[in-house]
């Protein structure tokens, strides 16, 4: 089979499928199908282990090209496995929904959006297929537009990017200006600071960094298995692959002001999850937080550990949400109660004992516990930073010692979720409710939690990389005796320590939980309304709107009139000049001409062609002169 035929088919089956079964009755079964062939023939590329590059020609200058490496064939093979899993899950979750088909369409628009996205490498085609996976996201997240505020929620999070988006395009367009090759795969030469700060700006917004971090709490509007795929395994995922893929063309005043974002927007983050009661959006906090730790890495230099770190995220935190998606889906048919509130939870370990299983080992992943794949790829960025820390000294430590700190926050908040939701007895009655759980909605889940295991990526329990990024072309590196992992490893078990110890089963916190689970210190209340990111957008809006008006204002009261005083005084002038070059300038002109017509034509008249009428006149002449001098 043609290289170019086979990407073809990988990148058209997810879209073709969803379009036939919008307009057929087995649109879940035609979607699961289209995607498992996609993936099927992904892994071939795969493990082909060739670079694939097709080149044409756009407009002079301007050469498109589809480029396949190793990095994008695994990320390719990625989002078609997480994508199939979410496809099977949603097959069983969204039933009952009117909608289904539409909603299977746009997942088969999102997919081939999103492949797109990793098979291209020239800049401005990248952008094509980025605005795209904006759209389909947007469309997903608005899906029950029919519910209050859904709408609302889908513009403002569609809004937020397209503002970074603006950046992106900004960059993209000053690079061109000034000569750069937009082609990512070329010979890394440095770009200068203006566009790519604005590249940097560009995908921070598409991966929820501070300060775009508020539209990925907008986005759970959606359908839970959506936060799945969209905001937690890809198309978040895209600007943290954009950033690795830019990072050797990035100058290091860049690349340290890519760390420092990542950096706080990893602790912002993990410090509101930890006072959050909607279990989707501690979820999405963790998103964040996690994605803040891959540009973290990129910006440190360990791009390779930021990439390992993308794709075992992208497996647990999967299964987190669709384990969340279970969870909902049981205390909305249970009672009216909020369904996603954990103050309503507990105790639900008898009720859904394979959510349970699989939400606990992809909590540990998340958490970075040996033995779970995150502890191997979040370590890596760790000891990237401590490398880029004793390197770069001073400030640089500031990065190292808030990430490992960020590790003991992020272990409190894992702890807490799985005990409020899991343990305990149920906080609402629950004992007359009958449940079983579906095989279509387990399978994904046991599927997920199971690549959460250490295993899949290094049989060392205790390493910090992986086969995957050594088949991805980047060098592993042993670095024995760092004290890294062992810091790390005391931050997880003090942060479960202390989770435990207000939130185990029978405590006092626990049980007064839905009375006393209202932050108190100032603090608290500061992260519980996400450090007033929201009221920030709102105000710089409402600033936005409002310099808007003072500017229509200034151009109907101010510039306007002066438009028309100078427009009519040129006019005037316009006349005034004219009257003064016909009577003043031409007229005098004119006059003398006239005059000296009209003698010409007397004295033509007087001229004769025969020689005796001609010596007439000039006896005639000489007499008048002498004359002249006789008598005068």
């Amino acid at each position: 089979m043609s290289e170019l035929i086979l990407i073809l088919i990988i990148l058209f089956l997810p879209l073709l499928s969803g379009l036939v079964g919008f307009i057929s009755k087995y649109s879940s079964i035609i979607s699961i199908v289209g995607v498992s062939f996609s993936f099927l023939f992904s892994l071939v590329l795969a493990f082909d282990r060739k670079v694939i590059r097709f080149e044409w020609l756009w407009v002079e200058g301007v050469v498109f090209s589809i480029h396949i490496d190793r990095i994008s064939s695994v990320l390719i093979v990625l989002v078609n496995l997480i994508s199939l899993l979410v496809l099977i899950y949603s097959s069983r979750y969204m039933e009952e929904d009117n909608g289904d088909k539409r909603y299977f369409a746009f997942l088969g628009f999102f997919i081939f959006s999103m492949l797109g996205l990793l098979m291209t490498n020239h800049l401005l085609l990248l952008f094509v297929f980025w605005e795209l996976v904006g759209l389909a996201s947007y469309l997903l997240i608005g899906f029950w537009y029919q519910k209050e505020s859904v709408p609302a929620s889908a513009r403002t999070s569609f809004m937020i990017n397209r503002i970074a988006d603006t950046s992106l395009l900004a960059g993209i367009i000053l690079l061109f200006r000034d000569g750069f090759d937009l082609t990512i795969g070329s010979e890394p030469i440095l770009w200068t600071i203006l566009p790519s700060i604005l590249i940097a700006v560009g995908a921070f917004g598409k991966s929820a960094q501070l300060p775009f971090s508020g539209w990925l709490l907008k986005a759970m509007a959606g359908p839970t298995p959506v936060s799945a795929l969209i905001h937690a395994a890809t198309m978040v995922a895209a600007g943290v692959y954009l950033l690795v893929r830019v990072s050797p063309f990035l100058p290091q005043e860049v690349l340290n002001f890519i760390a420092i974002i990542g950096c706080l927007t990893s602790c912002y983050a993990a410090i509101c999850a930890i006072v959050r009661h909607d279990i989707k959006k501690v979820l999405a906090f963790s998103t964040i937080s996690q994605l803040g730790y891959m540009v973290l890495g990129i910006g440190v230099g360990a791009a390779d550990a930021s990439l390992f770190h993308l794709i075992t995220h992208a497996f647990f935190k999967a299964g987190l949400f669709l384990g969340a998606a279970s969870v909902i889906n049981f205390m909305c048919n249970a009672h009216k109660n909020d369904s996603r509130d954990m103050r309503y939870m507990g105790g639900l370990t008898s009720k859904l004992p394979w959510t349970c299983r699989s939400f606990i080992l992809c909590s540990l992943a998340l958490a970075g516990l040996p033995l779970f794949s995150g502890f191997l790829s979040k370590d890596s960025i760790l000891l990237g930073a401590w490398l880029f820390a004793t390197k770069t000294g001073s400030w640089a430590y500031i990065i190292s010692d808030l990430a490992i700190f960020t590790t003991l926050l992020t272990a409190f908040y894992v702890a807490r979720m799985v005990l409020l939701v899991f343990f305990g007895t149920p906080r609402t009655n629950l004992t007359n409710y009958k449940y079983r759980e579906s095989k279509r909605l387990y399978f994904p889940l046991v599927i997920l939690g199971v690549f959460s295991l250490f295993i899949f990526f290094n049989l060392n329990p205790l390493g910090h990389s992986s086969y995957l990024i050594e088949y991805m072309g980047f060098p592993i590196q042993h670095l024995e005796g760092s004290i890294i992992p062992f810091l790390s490893i005391l931050m997880v078990i003090s942060g479960f320590v202390l989770a435990f110890s207000w939130f185990k089963p029978g405590a006092k916190y626990t049980t007064t939980y839905l009375k006393n689970s209202q932050p108190k210190s100032g603090l608290g209340i500061f992260a519980l309304e996400g450090f007033q990111l929201g009221e920030l957008y709102r105000r710089v809006g409402i600033a936005i709107y409002k310099l808007s008006l003072a500017a229509a204002y200034l151009d109907r009261q101010v510039i306007d009139p002066m438009l028309h005083f100078v427009s009519i005084g040129s006019v005037v002038g316009s006349k005034v000049l004219a009257l003064i070059e016909r009577f003043m300038v031409n007229g005098p002109v004119n006059l003398s001409a006239s005059i000296l017509a009209f003698l010409g034509k007397r004295f033509a008249g007087l001229s004769a062609r025969d020689g005796q009428t001609q010596i007439i006149w000039l006896l005639v002449m000489v007499i008048l002169i002498l004359g002249w001098f006789i008598f005068f």
